[in-house]
C-alpha cells in the first residue's frame, strides 16, 4: 500500500518449480511454514502516511518492487488518507481488521460513519471499508483512500492475474458453535445473564459483532483472473471445529483473533498452534491429492474454567491458472468427427462436443419428399408384418410399430404376490419392543413419534420380521429423504423373500422415516430441515431435532446393524455406492457385501442417521441406489441383492435357490448371493462436491461411475444468450460418484461428486468427512 517509485513490470512468466513425482501410498501432507509476526519485513512509507509489514512472498526471493512476483502477503498500517501505488496486471485485496480506528466509528447525522472509503480512477463515489469484509480491486486503478478515522490497519493479498486465481473468506470457528443468526452461544447466554456496560462502544464488543456478522452472512470475497474462478474452499463445519479440503497449489491462513490448532489429514505430528497475528502458510505438491486441514480453537491460558475464545480467521486459497483448452475441434485438422462419440442423441441442440451427422452418398440425393415416401412405405410393410401377431383379435385393425419406439408388454402373473400382500394389519405402538412379537411371524406396526398441527400422531411404519431363532437385529431404513424412494421396493421384497421359519434373529425394517417429506415429495422435514444433518436430535428443540431424537430412543437403538437407503436428492443423479468406514472391520465388509460400483470412505458425517447410529456402536452403513422420486428396477434389484448377502454374512438367512422367484435353481441372482465383490469396484479414500462460482445454464460432462482425470474440463455455464461465461476442470484424478442433472444453476450450486481413488496401501484416515 505504499508510495513507492513505478517500476516496469518484466512481462515474462515467473519460473516456478515443476517436479515430477511418484504417487505416494501414503497420505500426501503440505509443506507448511509458520509466519510470525515478528518475521516480518518491515517497510516505512517514504511519504510518513503510513507502514507496511511484508509477511510472506512468492517465490520468496522477489522483490516487489522491481520483480515479477505470484502473489505477496503484508499488513498495512494506515496512518491518514493517501495514495495507495498502483500495480498493473496485478489483483489486490484488503481486509480492514478490527483494530485501532476501525473500532471506534465516527458519527455524521446521526449515522457511523466507515472506518475509510476507497475511490478508484478519480470518482467522488468511495467504496466504503469495513472490518473483515473482505475487498477486491486491480491493481491498476488508480486509488486513493481517505482514512475517516485513522489509524487503520489491514491486511494486503496480492496476486499475479496472469498466473493464478485465487479465493479468500473470513470464518469464525466457535467451540459452541454458531446459532442461526451467527452469534456464539456461550457469549449470547453471558451477555443476557450479565449484560454489558456499553457494549456499543466497548472495543471487544465491537471486535466480536463484526466477527460473528462476517459469519452469519458468509462474508466471502474472490479475486478474479480472466473469467476463472476458483472453487470455494469446501466447508464442513462441526460444534468445535472447521474442516476443508484443500485444493489449491497455496492456502494461507491468518488469524485475526484467537488461536487455533491447525492439522492436515488427522496427522498430529503435522499440527501447528496458530496464535493472533501469525500466519500458516501451506504449500502443496501440483499432482497432491486433496488435503484435509481441521482447526480448531484455543483457549486463552488466562481463561477462566468453562470460559472459551472463539478464533477468526482469513483464508486464501491460491492455485495455478491452467491453460484455457479449446472447446470446438477444427474441422480441418486430422481428427475424424465420425470417430468422436456422440453424445446427447436425442437432442435436437447441436452442441459442440456432438460430430455432425454423416450421410451416405444415397441419402445426400434423396429429396425431403422422396424420404417421407420411403419412410410411408416402410411403415406400412411393418404394420401388415404385425397383423397377425398384434390383431389376432381384430385383424381389420392395422397397427404401425416403429424401430425407434420400444413394444410394451405386461409382467407374468408375480408367483410371490400371495407373499407380497399377505402381511397382517398393523398395530399401533407407542416404542418398539421386539419381545412383544411373535417368533417365526412378520409384524407391521405404526410408531407414535411426535403430536402434529392437529394435536394427532404423526407415525412411521415399521415391519417385524421375527425369526424362530434367536440372532442379530438388522435394521433398514429408507426415505429419511422423503422424495428418496428407491429404497421403499427394495424393502419391499427383503421382507417378501424372507421365510421368518428359516430366519436367525429379526429384521426390522422402515419404509419411510421422513413422513411429512414423502407425503410432499420433498427432501426436507416439515420445519423445513433436512433430517440426515439433524441426528441424534434434542429432547427438545426444532421439530426435526424432537423427531430424530425420538426416532433414536423409539427405534434405531434396538439395531446392532443398519443399512440406510437412499438416493440422490433433486437435480442430481447417483452411482451405486455405499458410504462406510472402510477403517472399521466390519463396516468395510457390509459394504463390500454390497457389490456397488463405488466404495467411498466416509468415518460418519455430523448430523446423519449413520453417523449417530455409529456412536452408539451400531454397525452401520449408507446405501445410495440411483436418483430421486422415481422406482429403477435395476438399481432396486441391486440393493436388494446386496441386503440378502449381508443377511447370509451374518448367519441369519441363507437363500434356498429353489424357492428363486422362477422356481428353479438357474436364478442367476439367486446364485449370486454368496459371490465375492467384483473386482470393478472402486474403493475412495474420500470425496467431496465440486460447485459452481457463477448461474447459468449448466452442462455436466462425465457419466457417474466415470474415471476423469486432473484438468479435465468436466462442465461448462452458458448464459441465456448461450455464451460460455464459466469452464470447470476437474481438481484432481478421481471419479465421477454424483452429478448435477438440473441445467438451471445458480452460483455455488453442485456440479459434480468426485471419489478420490484410493492408492494401492494408502492408509485411509481416520477422519474422512464431506463437504456437502
Amino acid at each position: 500500500m505504499e508510495h513507492i517509485e513505478k517500476v516496469n513490470v518484466v512481462d515474462e512468466p515467473v519460473a516456478l518449480e515443476e517436479s515430477t513425482t511418484t504417487l505416494k501410498a501414503t497420505v500426501d501432507v503440505p509443506d507448511i511454514t509458520l509466519i510470525r509476526s515478528t518475521d516480518g519485513k518491515r517497510m516505512p512509507w517514504k511519504n510518513g502516511l503510513g507502514e507496511t509489514t511484508e509477511l510472506a512472498i512468492y517465490p520468496d526471493s522477489k522483490d516487489y518492487r522491481k520483480d515479477e512476483f505470484i502473489w505477496r502477503l503484508a499488513i498495512s498500517e494506515v496512518l491518514d488518507s493517501c495514495s495507495f501505488s498502483v500495480f498493473p496486471n496485478y489483483s489486490v485485496a484488503m481486509l480492514l481488521l478490527p483494530e485501532q480506528g476501525a473500532l471506534y466509528p465516527q458519527q455524521q447525522q446521526g449515522r457511523s460513519l466507515s472506518p475509510a472509503s476507497l475511490h478508484h480512477n478519480d470518482h467522488e463515489a468511495g467504496v466504503p471499508l469495513k472490518p473483515l469484509i473482505p475487498y477486491v480491486y486491480q491493481g491498476e486503478w488508480p486509488t486513493q483512500c481517505r482514512v475517516n478515522n485513522g489509524p487503520l490497519k489491514c491486511l494486503v493479498f496480492m496476486a499475479n492475474s496472469r498466473y493464478t486465481i485465487v479465493a479468500l473468506n473470513v470464518e469464525t470457528i466457535c467451540p459452541h458453535g454458531l446459532s442461526n443468526d451467527g452469534h456464539c452461544g456461550f457469549e449470547s447466554d453471558v451477555e443476557s445473564g450479565f449484560g454489558t456496560p456499553n457494549p456499543v462502544h466497548s472495543p471487544k464488543s465491537l471486535v466480536a459483532q463484526a466477527t460473528t456478522n462476517a459469519a452469519s452472512a458468509s462474508v466471502a470475497s474472490s479475486i478474479f483472473a480472466g473469467n476463472e474462478l476458483v472453487p470455494p474452499l469446501p466447508n464442513r463445519a462441526t460444534h468445535n471445529s472447521t474442516s476443508k479440503i484443500l485444493l489449491g497449489h497455496f492456502t494461507i491462513i491468518y488469524v485475526i483473533r484467537g488461536a487455533i490448532k491447525a492439522s492436515f489429514e488427522g496427522d498430529t505430528k503435522s499440527s501447528r498452534l496458530v496464535s493472533a497475528g501469525q500466519t500458516l502458510v501451506c504449500e502443496r505438491h501440483e499432482d497432491a491429492a486433496p488435503t484435509d486441514l481441521t482447526m480448531s480453537p484455543l483457549a486463552g491460558s488466562t481463561e477462566d474454567e468453562g470460559s472459551h475464545i472463539d478464533a477468526t480467521i482469513l483464508v486464501i486459497q491460491a492455485n495455478r491458472k491452467r491453460e484455457r483448452r479449446g472447446s470446438i475441434i477444427d474441422c480441418g485438422s486430422s481428427v475424424s468427427m465420425s470417430s468422436l462419440a456422440r453424445s446427447r442423441r436425442g437432442s435436437i441442440i447441436v452442441y459442440d462436443d456432438q460430430p455432425l451427422p454423416v450421410f451416405s452418398p444415397l441419402e445426400s440425393q434423396l429429396s425431403l419428399s422422396d424420404v417421407s415416401q420411403a419412410a410411408l412405405a416402410a411403415a406400412t410393410a411393418n404394420a401388415n408384418a404385425v397383423a397377425s401377431a398384434g390383431n389376432t383379435a381384430n385383424p381389420g385393425l392395422q397397427v404401425k410399430f416403429w424401430e425407434s419406439a420400444k413394444h410394451y408388454r405386461p409382467p407374468v402373473f408375480s408367483a410371490r404376490y400371495q407373499n407380497e400382500s399377505d402381511v397382517p394389519p398393523p398395530m399401533v405402538r407407542d416404542d418398539l419392543l421386539i419381545d412383544e412379537f411373535p417368533k417365526g411371524k412378520i409384524s407391521t406396526l405404526w410408531i407414535n413419534m411426535v403430536k402434529q398441527g392437529l394435536s394427532e400422531w404423526l407415525r412411521i411404519p415399521v415391519i417385524v420380521a421375527r425369526g424362530t431363532e434367536d440372532g442379530p437385529v438388522v435394521g433398514i431404513t429408507a426415505a429419511v429423504h422423503g422424495n428418496e424412494l428407491n429404497g421403499v421396493p427394495c424393502i419391499h421384497r427383503v421382507i417378501s423373500d424372507i421365510d421368518v421359519h428359516r430366519l436367525k434373529g429379526t429384521v426390522v425394517a422402515c419404509p419411510c422415516i421422513n413422513v411429512p417429506g414423502y407425503l410432499r415429495f420433498t427432501r426436507e422435514f416439515s420445519d423445513g430441515k433436512d433430517l440426515n444433518r439433524v441426528f441424534p436430535g434434542a429432547e427438545s428443540g426444532t421439530a426435526s431435532q424432537i423427531y430424530c431424537y425420538q426416532l433414536m430412543q423409539k427405534l434405531i437403538h434396538h439395531f446392532e446393524y443398519l443399512i440406510d437407503l437412499h438416493t440422490a436428492s433433486f437435480g442430481r443423479v447417483n452411482s451405486y455406492y455405499v458410504r462406510s468406514d472402510m477403517n472399521d472391520t466390519v463396516s468395510a465388509v457390509l459394504a463390500k457385501l454390497q457389490q456397488p460400483q463405488i466404495i467411498l470412505h466416509s468415518s460418519g458425517q455430523d448430523g446423519t442417521l449413520r453417523g449417530a447410529a455409529m456412536q452408539k456402536g451400531i454397525k452401520a452403513i449408507t446405501v445410495e441406489i440411483g436418483n430421486p422420486q422415481l422406482l429403477q428396477n435395476q438399481y432396486v434389484q441391486w440393493s436388494y441383492l446386496g441386503v440378502m448377502r449381508i443377511l447370509n454374512y451374518l448367519n441369519m438367512f441363507t437363500s434356498d435357490p429353489l424357492q428363486s422367484p422362477n422356481g428353479t435353481a438357474d436364478d442367476p441372482a439367486w446364485l449370486s448371493l454368496g459371490t465375492p465383490p467384483p473386482p470393478t469396484t472402486i474403493v475412495c479414500s474420500k470425496g467431496f462436491w465440486i460447485y459452481t462460482r457463477t448461474g447459468g445454464v449448466l452442462e455436466v460432462y462425465p457419466a457417474v461411475n466415470t474415471v476423469v482425470r486432473k484438468g479435465a474440463l468436466i462442465a461448462r455455464i452458458k448464459n441465456i444468450f448461450g455464451n460460455i461465461v464459466e469452464e470447470i476442470f476437474c481438481p484432481s484424478h478421481g471419479v465421477t460418484i454424483g452429478r448435477s442433472s438440473n441445467p438451471v444453476a445458480m452460483a455455488g450450486d453442485r456440479v459434480m461428486h468426485l471419489g478420490i481413488l484410493r492408492k494401492e496401501g494408502e492408509a485411509l484416515p481416520a477422519i474422512a468427512k464431506e463437504n456437502y
